[in-house]
């Protein structure tokens, strides 16, 4: 073999093994943020299970940790959140809060490819006051590993 067909040989080895690491090395970016195509959209309430992050519009935010019901406390106000239904990326519930003597209910959404859930909340009761439904406004939970500023 001469000098010349060496570092030809060479070459495309480096560039075979350049190309096959390219291929199965995974970009930084979807390390720190996993695709969201990974996500299976949850089917019964059991799905729901976990780690969640809440916002509340532009003020309440925090993280919830829900059981196989689908219900948690939260920080605020005494607050507990409670699963009434999922079904086909629709969820629904309720919310009480001892702290402030109100409850209420709220209806997310999921799109089919994100693990956020989008929608809204409103009040059903305010101390002795049932007859009322009055907006909260927009609320989102989401898993913790979700990229938020992209959502």
């Amino acid at each position: 073999m001469g000098k010349h067909q060496w570092i030809q040989a060479v070459l495309v080895v480096v560039f075979i093994g350049l190309v096959g690491c390219a291929e199965v090395s995974t970009p930084v970016s979807q390390e720190i943020h996993p695709k969201s195509t990974t996500f299976s959209l949850p089917q019964r309430i059991e799905d729901l299970a976990g780690p969640w992050e809440y916002k509340d519009g532009d003020s309440g935010q925090g993280t919830i940790n829900l059981n196989a019901e689908g219900s948690g406390p939260y920080d605020w106000q005494e607050g507990r959140l409670e699963t009434l239904s999922l079904n086909e990326g629709h969820w629904k519930g309720i919310w009480v809060q001892k702290g402030n003597d109100c409850e209420g209910a709220f209806e997310l959404t999921f799109s089919n490819d994100s693990p956020v859930a989008q929608g809204e909340w409103w009040y059903t009761r305010i101390g002795n006051d049932r007859d009322l439904l009055l907006s909260g406004g927009t609320f989102r939970m989401a898993r913790p590993s979700v990229n938020q500023s992209a959502q």
